[in-house]
């Protein structure tokens, strides 16, 4: 409740002194297509918007740009490119979908996406739908969506060069290249990014290192992550355009054992190539008819080497090989003030898995999914209604290798269908205030480990049923000159929701049981002169474990959240500077189920100062410096992995 009342005091402190408003105004800008276009101002409820100002110039992965928005939290096992988990609204990371421009990223096996490996060169924006997604995307998690834009046609021509440098011997390098010529445009990105993360922390002898003294260095947590992308655009009309788009990344780190050993060289490396071939057309009926259609395809090659078998419950050298091939296909009719939407989602997904020092035979796996969404929004006359209703059926396919309790494997096939549907109103009410309220009934599919398990780690389920979420929100925003003020309030009813046991040898199995979560967040921003800039936001949210079946969890809050959170920024203009301070305080963590293990509070300081200038024939350098975690606090997002103390970047990007 602290973090609450902080950010209404702030939000009411602020609101006698500013008294100018600005009317409601209705912005035309150039269409879109609205097939193959998000475009946030549809949304029936609270979207976060984070333009690539926000993360250009800076050492970053998606962790990090997400982790200062409104209702996300980010879980990181400590240090750059470190294991990352997501949540939004108190869910857990797979019941997030991760979307980069069409393609669904989560992995049907494990089904959450590490967020460390995701690096920003390409992308243009992120958009954060905590609550209802957007009606033209098939896939809808229980807890939202995430999804990153790549640079588009709207490029500007040029060069960009990318230096780095930081603590815990971190560095980064990179260039960007863009053009066109006609109706042809292009860019390409290389970059390399890493950072040995030896950073010190203290060490408690009871459960680290007993060998290590008052103080140690973190071991065996080095990370390397290079990656090339580019795109190649082609306007054949003026409504019709083809765009085909390549990714690449590769990266090794170390896995890092909680006793912080010093003979630990267990490591996780891979690559991953992601393509996608895009044709959208609005010409179709005189313009009303929008389509887009995309052809993806993507490898993902891992290996986790762990021969000493100091990290886990064993030695292990795996190999694992997925493959997706997908075709998404999207019409929308637009009808005056209504438009409708429907989409195909075909994907074909192929899994393999080998352990070298395990005799046995691979672990083969395969997913088909049909994924069909059939959307219609429709805003009045005057635009201050506005409505959203989606409809979504999954049609998925299964055959896997099932792990038996006796340690054997069998092979098996299942078919299931899974329905979801969501509602959207939006009302604005005179001239700078919304009143946005959502209800759904949204499902996750279960993911093939869960169901069908994993060989040493899991045992299979397959009577295991999805996961079904009622969700319901309501929201009230207004925007004045000085700024704005955004409150939310929402609840997600899981039942059934999925969950892992363990028994005594530490092999899981996931069950179904029932959960709550319900929660205030408050999102405020105020321009107190022109050239000065404050914002907080305050998330309070309760958790509840409703299933009486595990007795030691019932009426538990859930693991892995954060119940209490606050930011406070502010950001100064000093032309050439830029100057940014922040606040953030997150609380009320449990790492078990049964709520015996209570993290301490997440209390960080991180500041900022940016330097601009453009030069006589119009180049353009950037140099900016930060520090995070300023006052050092020592913190354990997961337990036994200590977060960094305070480290600093430099960065310099230089355009031509």
């Amino acid at each position: 409740m602290r973090c609450l009342t902080a950010g209404l005091l702030l939000s009411a402190a602020a609101l006698p002194v500013f008294a100018d408003e600005l009317p409601f105004i209705v912005v035309e800008g150039a269409r879109i297509n609205s097939a193959a276009d998000i475009d946030p101002t549809e949304a029936t409820g609270p979207v976060r918007i984070i333009n690539r100002d926000h993360f250009a110039n800076r050492t970053v992965t998606l962790a990090d740009a997400l982790g200062d928005q409104t209702g996300v939290q980010i879980r990181q096992s400590g240090g750059l490119g470190s294991y990352s988990a997501l949540s939004l609204r108190g869910s857990t990371s797979r019941q997030v979908q991760v979307v980069v421009d069409g393609m669904l990223l989560n992995d049907p096996v494990t089904g959450g996406v590490d967020i460390s490996q995701l690096t920003l060169n390409d992308i243009r924006r992120v958009q954060v739908y905590p609550g209802n997604a957007p009606a033209q995307f098939a896939h809808a998690g229980i807890g939202g969506v995430v999804i990153m834009e790549t640079l588009g046609r709207d490029t500007e021509t040029q060069t960009r060069l990318n230096l780095g440098l930081g603590a815990n011997g971190t560095d980064k390098a990179g260039v960007f290249n863009s053009g066109s010529h006609d109706d042809v445009y292009y860019w390409v990105s290389l970059n390399r990014q890493s950072s040995d993360n030896d950073f010190r922390y203290p060490n408690e002898r009871d459960w680290f290192n007993p060998n290590d003294g008052h103080e140690t260095t973190r071991r065996n947590a080095d990370y390397e992550q290079t990656d090339a992308s580019t795109k190649l655009g082609w306007a054949i009309s003026d409504t019709s355009t083809l765009d085909a788009l390549i990714q690449w990344s590769d990266h090794d780190k170390g896995v890092p054992t909680i006793q912080n050993w010093r003979n630990n060289h267990a490591r996780l490396s891979g690559h991953t190539v992601r393509t996608q071939l895009h044709y959208r057309q609005q010409g179709w009926a005189d313009g009303r008819l929008h389509t887009s259609h995309r052809l993806i395809w993507s490898d993902a090659s891992d290996r986790y080497d762990n021969r000493d078998g100091l990290v886990g419950l064993g030695t292990a050298d795996v190999r694992t090989d997925s493959q997706r091939l997908g075709l998404v296909n999207t019409a929308s009719l637009l009808l005056g003030s209504h438009t409708v939407s429907a989409t195909v989602d075909i994907s074909q997904f192929d899994y393999d898995q080998d352990d070298r020092l395990d005799t046995d035979r691979a672990d083969e796996r395969e997913r088909r999914q049909l994924t069909t969404a059939l959307g219609h929004q429709w805003q009045s006359d005057d635009h201050r209604w506005r409505t959203q209703v989606s409809l979504r059926r999954f049609d998925v396919n299964d055959t896997s290798d099932e792990s038996q309790g006796d340690g054997s494997t069998k092979r098996v096939s299942s078919h299931d269908a899974y329905h979801s549907w969501q509602l959207g109103l939006s009302r604005y009410l005179g001239d700078s205030w919304v009143v946005s309220a959502n209800l759904s009934r949204q499902v996750r599919v279960p993911t093939l480990q869960e169901r069908y398990g994993q060989e040493g780690l899991f045992v299979g389920n397959p009577d295991l049923a999805a996961e079904e979420s009622n969700n319901a929100e309501l929201s009230v925003r207004t925007d004045r000159g000085w700024g704005h003020i955004e409150v939310t309030g929402y609840r997600r009813e899981l039942d059934p929701a999925v969950a892992a046991i363990y028994d005594a040898r530490g092999v899981g199995r996931y069950v179904n049981l029932s959960a709550d979560v319900m929660g205030v967040e408050v999102d405020t921003a105020w321009h107190l002169t022109p050239d000065w800039r404050l914002a907080a936001n305050a998330t309070v949210q309760d958790s509840e474990n409703t299933s009486a079946s595990v007795r030691d969890r019932h009426n538990k809050q859930l693991p892995g959240v954060y119940h209490q959170s606050l930011l406070v920024s502010s950001r100064w203009q000093l032309r050439p500077f830029e100057v940014d301070l922040s606040y953030q305080y997150d609380d009320d963590l449990y790492y078990d189920a049964a709520n015996l293990l209570a993290a301490d509070a997440r209390q960080l300081v991180n500041a900022g100062v940016s330097w601009r200038h453009t030069w006589h024939n119009r180049q353009q350098t950037d140099v900016r410096l930060e520090v995070r975690n300023l006052t050092d606090e020592l913190y354990q997002d997961f337990n036994r992995f200590p977060g960094q103390g305070r480290s600093w970047f430099l960065n310099l990007t230089h355009t031509l």
